[in-house]
């Protein structure tokens, strides 16, 4: 009887085999089909010695359908929603029948995911993307704002399910406006002399321009900005030990902390640009001493200059903040402090008069009892224990006479106090050069890193003034249309018009954004201000608008007038006009005003074990233990397209199915004679049955 198992053992298996093939030819056709392979076996009976050469075999037993990840044709097509992957990876689906109903719940039945390398999919009524067996296409979430996360289950009860981006975007007001301009440095400055009042009608400003912003209804109205430069200023640069700081302009606002002034590298190099009085070379080594010999001294008529009694000293271009004191010789110098002197350095000498002050009260004329043998002269500054006071001499009337004071006429009322040292000295060119190599011409009275004196230097001023639908800030209805900076403008304005804004220029430079912060990378301090205004809206009410316009990157050069940036965060109303899948999976909208919003990015899923799948039909496939599951995570990777082992996502494309029609023609023709073969021996069982029962009957 074994021989009938044999026989039928190769028949069943063949049949079978016949249906695999049927199968795959059937399925031709298919989007993502991937073809079976039926696997066959050899069994034998059971042997007191399982290593007997000559056991009977027992037939053909089945293992296994077997069907290898193989990539089919990528075929182009017209439906946007038509997705192939190229490489690695499978679509992940959810039945709607793994979508929990409770309150909040975003996990799903695992039992409930499916997946498919068929990219055939359509819209549903709900706005889901789904195929056309109704499952859903699941993928990472967005943020309410459009923002993609590396969230599957994200909030609400979506499930990990995607959907459609929304028909309309809807328009939100602006918030933050930009502008960022080059502005023309050859244009003249409206003085303070002139008594020209800005007036929009006239040739009043040097520059405009125009922006679109949006209320909270979506619609929009014209922001105006002008730019009128005015009379250039003097910023004072205190050099602290720990930098050189200034105060930011009126309009600015602090980006880190608390900051109240703007912080350059203390490493920042003030080179000095005017020659000094007196040049010479060190003949020797002198170490922290006040004895110093010195040769080569710039040479007037034949005769070496000797440095006089109050000059500075500077060694290799640096203040030394040590000065010449009696006896001096062409040679032979005494400083007023010990220093230290390479030799063959470079040891120059500037002029500076001490004097000790007189009781003097607030006042412009100031008497001194004679400390120096060098005059003053006017254009000196004043320096009060060695700070400087901001004024100037104007006139000097020196002493006569065996008279032993010095009176001077100073630009601006200072107060002194008897036995106050008092210096004056001509103020010393400079230039500052910081570590990342911007250079800023300045003015003081040394070079010394710190020592907190004051050196100054010319800022570019210019004014902002600003409208929204032609209603200027502060001016028109100005309880409700206003800035939030008070600038006072530089030439008064009895038209009613006041700046919003001030921009001060360095070098061309906003003085503002001149030093970046250290962590962040961006300026310590931006140029910014916050306006207000109200509209009337359609209904009869009234819509606020509050933004801040940001001027921070405007800078003034050489160069005709041109915007450089022009943004803001506001946005009308906008329809859906198409709809793309990149090659990572992302599905985004994009509307009517440009503004491209993602819906949500597709997640695919990889499997060692892929042949281990359960095929449950309508081209989908189930995990199973031997697969592995996305809980187990052993052998099953999920993640986004375009990275790691996941192939991309092609758009507008499908993957045919993987079967060779010739091949398995081929393969079927050879299974109808195997079919016969095995028939064959069936007959010759059943005949030689026949011949035993007659024998024996």
């Amino acid at each position: 009887m074994s021989n009938y198992n044999v026989a039928f053992s190769g028949l069943d298996n063949v049949s079978h085999a016949i249906d695999t093939v049927s199968n795959n030819i059937a399925n031709a056709n298919t989007v993502g089909y991937k073809a079976g392979q039926w696997v066959f076996a050899d069994q034998f009976m059971k042997a007191a010695s399982s290593t007997d050469v000559a056991r009977a075999g027992m037939g053909a037993q089945n293992l296994s359908v077997r069907r290898p990840m193989i990539q089919g044709t990528l075929t182009t097509s017209a439906n946007p929603l038509d997705l192939a992957i190229s490489g690695k990876g499978m679509f992940r689906l959810l039945s709607p029948s793994g979508i929990s109903t409770d309150v909040g719940t975003s996990r799903v039945d695992p039992s409930a995911l499916y997946y498919t390398r068929n990219g055939q999919f359509s819209v549903n009524k709900e706005g889901y993307i789904v195929n056309e067996n109704g499952m859903y296409l699941t993928g990472y979430q967005t943020t309410v704002d459009g923002t993609l996360t590396d969230d599957i289950y994200g909030p609400g009860n979506k499930a990990g399910r995607i959907m459609m981006p929304e028909a309309n975007l809807v328009g939100n007001k602006t918030t933050k406006s930009s502008l960022s301009a080059i502005l023309d440095s050859t244009e003249n400055a409206f003085t303070q002399s002139g008594g020209i009042q800005f007036d929009p009608r006239q040739s009043t400003f040097n520059h405009k321009t125009t922006q679109t912003i949006f209320d909270n209804e979506g619609n929009p109205h014209t922001l105006e900005v002008y730019y009128r430069r005015v009379e250039d200023g003097i910023l004072t640069i205190k050099a602290n030990a720990d930098g050189y700081a200034y105060t930011p302009s009126q309009s600015a606002l602090p980006n880190t902390g608390q900051a109240t002034q703007v912080v350059l590298n203390a490493k920042s190099v003030l080179r000095v640009d005017t020659a000094p009085a007196i040049n010479g070379l060190a003949t020797s080594d002198t170490t922290n001493a006040t004895a110093l010999t010195i040769n080569n001294l710039t040479v007037s008529g034949g005769v070496a200059t000797v440095p006089q009694t109050g000059m500075r000293i500077f060694v290799n271009g640096v203040d030394t903040g040590a000065k010449v004191v009696a006896p001096t010789t062409a040679s032979s110098i005494t400083s007023s402090s010990a220093i230290t002197v390479p030799k063959g350095a470079q040891v120059s000498f500037y002029p500076e008069t001490a004097y000790t002050a007189a009781a003097t009260a607030n006042s412009a004329s100031l008497t001194f009892t004679n400390a120096s043998t060098i005059a003053p002269a006017a254009g000196m500054h004043i320096y009060l224990n060695g700070v400087d006071t901001g004024a100037t001499i104007s006139s000097v009337t020196l002493p006569a006479g065996g008279v032993t004071t010095t009176t001077v006429t100073a630009s601006t009322s200072v107060s002194v106090t008897n036995g106050d040292k008092v210096s004056f000295s001509m103020p010393l060119n400079m230039t500052m050069i910081t570590p990342d190599g911007t250079e800023i011409t300045v003015q003081g009275n040394s070079n010394q890193p710190g020592g907190g004196q004051s050196l100054t230097t010319t800022k570019a001023h210019v004014e902002v003034f600003a409208s929204v639908d032609g209603r200027f800030f502060n001016r028109d209805d100005a309880p409700n249309n206003y800035a939030s900076k008070s600038i006072t403008s530089n030439t008064g304005n009895s038209l009613g018009y006041t700046a919003v804004a001030e921009l001060m220029f360095i070098g061309g430079k906003n003085l503002d954004a001149l030093v970046p912060d250290p962590q962040s990378g961006n300026p310590t301090f931006s140029t910014k201000t916050m306006l207000t205004t109200n509209f009337q809206n359609a209904a009869g009410g009234l819509s606020n608008l509050v933004f801040d316009l940001d001027l921070t990157n405007t800078s003034l050069q050489s160069s005709a007038f041109q915007m450089t940036q022009s943004v803001q965060n506001g946005q009308p109303m906008s329809k859906l006009t198409d709809v793309t899948v990149d090659s990572q999976g992302r599905i985004a909208g994009v509307y009517g005003n440009g503004k491209v919003r993602y819906a949500g990015q597709i997640a695919l899923v990889h499997f060692d074990a892929f042949e281990q799948l359960a095929p449950v039909g309508k081209n989908a496939f189930s995990a199973t233990v031997a697969s592995g599951t996305e809980d187990s995570a052993e052998g099953v990777l999920v993640g986004h397209p375009g990275t790691g082992e996941f192939g991309e996502i092609k758009s507008q494309a499908l993957e045919s199915s993987n079967v060779d029609l010739s091949s398995e023609l081929v393969r079927l023709m050879i299974l109808q004679r195997t079919y016969s073969a095995n028939s064959q021996s069936m007959k010759a069982v059943d005949q030689v049955m026949r011949d035993t029962l007659q024998m024996i009957s």
